[in-house]
């Protein structure tokens, strides 16, 4: 039976089994993970310092308070992690740390704030930066003045100011806060983002009121009125229960009230469409009292005098009193004297009736009686040649035996025998004569 030859294997499949490696390879790739390990160590232990091959955007600060602000403290602008803090020293009395931040945020405005706030209630800070919207762009290692940086008071100092009592609550009152903010982190956070700059506004429109004058008036005059007040505070106190006394009926009949409420929307919506008819009226009492205005500033005057006269005039009002007693007595006399007329009163009416045409056609002609009383006046006033006082003229003409024919009687009559009333004067004035 024929043997079935296989070829030899060789390591590597088809290839031939490799050489063992040489000293110095191997030398060699044990330093090399030396110095990768050595490497990888420097790293790891600068990593906290910045991580080599990336840069940062490095400014410096200074605090009068750095309360226990230390290496590798977070920097947040909002809540977002920008940056951290490194190498705290102390230079010229102030605490001076350099921030190394993303570059991101580059450039910030010289304007810009820090404040060191805590991170937990175990003491781990952190350092809260607040851009600045003014100023000058701030450049590599620019240094924020202590003017512009602050540090939050402590948990623990500001729970230290509480006795025993006010702690527990206070504890009690942080429980439940934090049950009301859990699952809203992101809500705070935009919150804390919006808040710098909100109470930047508030602080600007504070400080404008306070600036104002009144404003101090106004503090000064409360502290003054609560330290007057302070004394007799529990007096005030008391001075509250007839109020309260007062307003328990209120209580009792709430119902009432209540019904009375629910109605008063429709009255009130009547009383409203009434007083739109009255505002009219309101209008013109408000001009009566504008135009009044003058008046009643020289009402004080003339109050002054009226009064002036009755004190004056009170031994003539004593001596009118005895005169007004002796009327009195005339009073019976012209009641009787009255009564007397009253019968003939009616024909008097009737006269005065008739005679009311012949008035109504004179009065229109003051001008003209004016004229006739005038010529009169001087017809009688000179006598001629002759010693004749009343002077007229006899024209002796066709129209004084028919009458007006309608044509002009001459230079000195007018064509109308029945002018209108002042007609003579107005034809005179013009040229008529």
């Amino acid at each position: 039976m024929a043997r079935l030859k296989v070829p030899a294997l060789r390591a590597g499949g088809n290839r031939p089994a490799s050489k063992s490696r040489g000293r110095g390879f191997l030398v060699g790739l044990g330093a090399i993970g030396v110095v990768a390990a050595v490497t990888l160590l420097t790293v790891g232990y600068n990593s906290p310092k910045g991580i080599p091959g990336r840069s940062y955007y490095n400014l410096q600060a200074a605090f009068t308070n750095a309360d226990n602000l230390t290496q590798s403290y977070q920097v947040r602008i909002g809540g977002r992690l920008v940056g951290q803090v490194l190498n705290p020293r102390v230079d010229k009395g102030e605490g001076v740390v350099d921030l190394q931040l993303n570059p991101d945020v580059e450039p910030l405005l010289s304007d810009t704030t820090l404040k060191v706030r805590p991170r937990s209630p175990v003491g781990v800070r952190f350092v809260e930066l607040v851009p600045g919207t003014k100023g000058r762009p701030l450049g590599e290692d620019d240094r924020i003045p202590s003017s512009q940086t602050s540090a939050t008071v402590q948990l623990d100092q500001a729970l230290d100011t509480l006795d025993a009592d006010r702690r527990a609550k206070a504890q009690v009152l942080l429980n439940e806060l934090g049950k009301g903010f859990l699952g809203r982190g992101e809500d705070i956070n935009e919150a804390q983002s919006n808040a710098p700059r909100f109470l930047g506004d508030l602080q600007d429109v504070a400080s404008e009121v306070t600036a104002q004058p009144n404003v101090r008036s106004f503090v000064g005059g409360a502290e003054s009125a609560a330290a007057a007040a302070d004394p007799v505070r529990e007096d005030i106190a008391r001075g509250f229960d007839p109020e309260a006394r007062a307003m328990r009926p209120f209580v009792q009949e709430r119902d009432a009230i209540r019904s009375t409420l629910t109605t008063a929307p429709g009255d009130l919506r009547s009383v409203q469409s009434g007083l739109a008819r009255v505002s009219p009226m309101l209008s013109q009492l408000e001009r009566f009292g504008r135009s009044a205005t003058p008046a009643f500033r020289q009402a004080s005057t003339t109050l002054a005098g009226t009064s002036k006269l009755f004190r004056e005039a009170d031994p003539g009002l004593e001596a009118a009193r005895k005169t007004l007693g002796l009327a009195s007595e005339a009073v019976p006399p012209t009641l009787q004297l009255l009564r007397t007329l009253q019968p003939v009163l009616p024909d008097l009416d009737a006269t005065l009736a008739s005679a009311n045409p012949v008035l109504t056609e004179l009065s229109p002609r003051e001008c003209d009686m004016n004229r006739f009383f005038g010529n009169w006046n001087e017809t009688l006033a000179y006598g001629d040649g002759f010693s004749n006082v009343l002077r007229f003229n006899v024209i002796a003409s066709l129209e004084s035996i028919q009458g007006y024919n309608g044509k002009p009687l001459g230079r000195t009559t007018k064509q109308s025998p029945y002018p209108a009333p002042c007609e003579i004067d107005r034809q005179t004035f013009a040229g008529g004569r």
